[in-house]
């Protein structure tokens, strides 16, 4: 046989050889993943809301995986530090990340050089849970319903004031986005986690708080603050006798802090897939659920494709509301 003609199928035997083990790779490490455990970061500080959230899913997400999760908390730069880390890590899917609202579709809107973009960086994996926000105020303000707030709120402009656990959090952005409906103006205090700011709204040092109910609800169910309406579309079970916004008059208002799973960009269908199914499955786990009922959050059912959409509607809506409200970190 001329050697040129064995040459070429030499070449094509190579050719065929990369080919096949470059599509039967994919399909053999999904087989086998995954082999060791899972790192998750959180690009928050350890003991707050996110970690409330995570923990208890990861948990039975691990007994249906046969492996472990591990929580990373990777805190700073309004939690842009940490999700930045995981859109460059490696796409293997043993590196994820707990998204939030304010890092996947608020932040980056109010943050110039953001180093990540929370549309293209990342695959979501599915939702896990949204939690509505309740707008408290202290016992010791003379503001016994909604309307006596919003009235006084009009007759003193920039005079009442509202807290935060920082800049671009939920307190921050859903509170003024609230602020621009009812066209009133407040004087926002941030302070450094919301600790802080639900002391000094004991205390009467700050007029409201728009909290997440899981937080809230300790206070709101000892008597130690009034709540004037809830964010959700429907009456907490928890807090029958406080109204909706909606009930309220305040339309399209169905805002929430949310939660969802996520993986770096070019992780392989076949391994998202795995664990989209292993989430849809603690979620639906009856300790899971009672978790979530006790503190008042909903779960957020949404597989891959449907949290895809609605990450996108939520960035179109704060991307406006940031726009009109001028509110910024920077």
């Amino acid at each position: 046989m001329p050697q040129k003609l064995i040459a070429n199928r030499h070449f094509l035997a190579v050719v065929f050889g990369a080919l096949y083990f470059s599509f039967s790779f994919p399909a053999m490490a999904a087989d086998e993943y995954p082999s060791k455990s899972i790192k998750v970061v959180v690009p928050f500080p350890p003991g707050g809301i996110n970690d409330t959230v995570a923990r208890p899913v990861l948990k039975k997400m691990g007994d249906i995986l046969g492996t472990g999760f591990v929580v990373e908390n990777k805190p700073g730069a309004s939690g842009t530090i940490g999700t930045a880390q995981v859109g460059k890590a490696v796409a293997d899917g043993y590196t994820l990340l707990l998204g939030a609202a304010s890092t996947m579709a608020v932040v980056p809107h109010m943050i110039k050089n953001v180093t990540y973009d929370s549309a293209n960086d990342f695959v979501p994996v599915g939702g896990i849970a949204s939690v509505p926000s309740v707008l408290i105020t202290g016992k010791k303000q003379d503001f016994p319903t909604y309307a006596a707030f919003v009235r006084a709120a009009k007759q003193k402009p920039s005079e009442l004031t509202f807290g935060s656990a920082g800049a671009g959090t939920s307190h921050h952005t859903q509170q003024s986005f609230l602020n621009l409906k009812q066209g009133i103006e407040m004087l926002h205090i941030p302070y450094k986690g919301s600790g802080p700011a639900m002391g000094d709204l004991l205390g009467g040092q700050i007029d409201f708080l728009m909290d997440p109910i899981s937080t809230a609800i300790v206070q709101i169910q000892a008597d130690k603050v009034r709540a004037l309406g809830i964010t959700s579309d429907q009456r907490s079970p928890l807090l029958p006798n406080v109204p909706t916004f909606k009930e309220l008059g305040v339309k399209d208002f169905e805002v929430s802090t949310w939660f969802g799973l996520f993986a770096p960009k070019g992780t392989p269908a076949a391994v998202i897939k795995k664990v989209e199914s292993a989430l849809g499955e603690a979620l639906k786990d009856a300790e899971v659920k009672k978790f979530m009922d006790e503190r008042g959050m909903n779960i957020l059912p949404k597989n891959s494709a449907e949290m895809q959409k609605f990450v996108q509607a939520e960035n179109a809506l704060w991307k406006d509301v940031v726009k009109k409200t001028r509110i910024s970190i920077d």
